[in-house]
């Protein structure tokens, strides 16, 4: 969009009543509160004060921002990690307010994968200000719809993934735990969690795509329904996977041991996992999971989200986002050596 649209930067300093900023509600002591004290400094600085959503809780914080949403606010600043960006997904799904993401959580998925946080971005919370003041690009989400018969319920949005088996579990774990930050804890979240992983079988059903009409119904250890690269802290579990194709990427992980599963693990860290012929990946713009054996929780975007049956859905475009770059991040050159996965317990 251009600088005359109505998200453009220049607007926004027109306007500054027109700004709404959000933050973990739990984000009220130590670093955290420090860095809302300073993106409200430099709104303040570019001559923007905010309109600042308090909530004491996430349900109060949700509630606060699809009001906003409805009420015309011309962009969501959110300051904080994967589960504030899904808050905002979830208030701004398909309408016009754009929305600034300033990476500051202990999981920064979405942003690292919008390309929100390289460049000056990294160290620097001010240049992160301000790319959440920048122009909008549409960017694509994940529609899911739970049930026996998904039209009959209303859909809740997922920006980075919905996460099913092993990777779960992980999350669950590493949710938990109140230390350390960043992706180390889902490293030790993923080894604590090894000797509770247990294949279970799933039937997956595609729509759309590459992989219309394919129907599995096999074992799997893990299953992820990506719309962006990244999860786990920044761990390239769908490495070509992008939010602007109007496609979903599934991977899957078949009916692997806990040894096999431990061993392979550092190689999703560059993508390289994807050589392993117990690997694979589709691709297509809705996928329908089942389960009658497995754990049926799914997450989304590291929170606890649904259970299945579930069919998730790509609505292209869906949300603004301010700054992003939708190129997939492809993978990262690894020292891993190959190993290839085997049913080894």
């Amino acid at each position: 969009m251009g600088d005359d649209g109505p998200m453009s930067s220049s607007s926004i300093r027109r306007k500054g009543s027109q700004v709404a900023l959000l933050a973990n509600p739990a984000a009220r002591r130590g670093r955290a509160a420090d860095d809302v004290a300073r993106v409200l400094e430099r709104l303040r600085f570019r001559g923007i004060e905010p309109l600042v959503l308090d909530s004491a809780s996430a349900d109060e914080a949700l509630t606060a921002a699809r009001h906003a949403v409805a009420t015309g606010i011309s962009r969501l600043v959110v300051v904080g990690g994967d589960g504030i960006v899904h808050m905002a997904a979830n208030a701004a799904a398909g309408s016009a307010t754009v929305v600034g993401i300033v990476a500051a959580g202990t999981g920064n998925d979405a942003a690292e994968s919008l390309g929100l946080i390289g460049g000056p971005s990294k160290q620097d919370l001010d240049a992160r200000v301000d790319r959440a003041l920048a122009d909008p690009t549409p960017a694509d989400l994940l529609a899911c719809r739970s049930g026996l018969d998904a039209r009959k319920s209303d859909p809740l949005y997922a920006v980075t993934s919905c996460i099913a088996g092993f990777p779960a579990l992980v999350n669950a774990r590493a949710e938990a735990m109140g230390f350390p930050r960043g992706p180390s804890r889902y490293t030790l979240a993923t080894l604590g969690a090894i000797p509770g992983m247990k294949p279970g079988r799933f039937r997956l059903t595609f729509s759309g795509g590459p992989d219309d009409g394919v129907v599995l119904d096999h074992r799997a250890a893990v299953v992820v329904v990506a719309n962006l690269g990244l999860f786990g802290g920044g761990m390239r579990i769908c490495p070509d996977a992008r939010p602007d194709d109007g496609l979903l990427d599934v991977c899957l992980v078949g009916d692997v041991g806990r040894l096999a599963l431990l061993r392979a693990f550092p190689k999703v860290r560059t993508g390289a996992h994807l050589d392993h012929s117990d690997v694979t990946i589709y691709r297509a713009s809705e996928v329908r999971l089942e389960t009658d054996t497995a754990d049926p929780t799914v997450r989304a975007d590291g929170e606890p989200f649904a259970r299945l049956p579930l069919t998730i859905t790509v609505c292209p475009g869906s949300l603004l986002v301010a700054g992003a770059d939708c190129r997939a991040p492809g993978r990262a050159p690894g020292r891993f050596r190959h190993l290839r996965l085997g049913s080894q317990s």
